[in-house]
């Protein structure tokens, strides 16, 4: 009597193990898919900023190229000794808009620039120990990690 009931308690052992695996995969699953929606949304983000990026940047070159070939026309009136005060209402109208070029937002995805070089560095804490690594960076998914190693997720951590 007794080996039956051992070998039925480790039967149902056995079938409980199945349901528990069978059940964390499913929320394995459920958890990959979830990551899976977040780094598409992370990616169509990325892909927006950078289309803004482009567009901020073909305004800058058209109005840099229409400034080159602005101050090749005055340079080659003033070799010949033309008359240039045509070219100051030009040049006052163009200036307004280059300057509304140069004020355009900074992309969202862009690093913050260094610190300045004269600056010191402010002393360490004493007392203080050191915090781990390990502790600091907070749990990630297998897809962002693999995300970030490409820069496909603009650097978010």
């Amino acid at each position: 009597m007794a080996k039956i009931s051992l070998l039925l308690f480790v039967m149902a052992l056995v079938a409980s193990l199945h349901a528990y695996e069978a059940h964390r995969m499913g929320k394995f699953d459920e958890a990959i898919e979830k990551d899976l929606h977040k780094a598409e949304a992370q990616i169509e983000e990325d892909i927006k900023a950078t289309k803004t990026s482009i567009q901020g940047l073909t305004t800058e070159m058209k109005t840099l190229s229409k400034s080159e070939e602005m101050l090749n026309q005055l340079g080659k009136d003033h070799k010949t000794d033309m008359e240039v005060a045509p070219y100051g209402k030009k040049l006052r109208t163009f200036s307004r808009a280059a300057k509304n070029v140069t004020k355009a937002p900074p992309a969202k995805n862009k690093k913050p620039a260094p610190p300045a070089k004269n600056k010191k560095p402010a002393p360490p804490a004493k007392n203080k120990k050191p915090a781990s690594p390990a502790k600091d960076k907070k749990p990630t998914s297998v897809i962002q990690t693999i995300l970030q190693d490409f820069g496909l997720n603009g650097g978010r951590d």
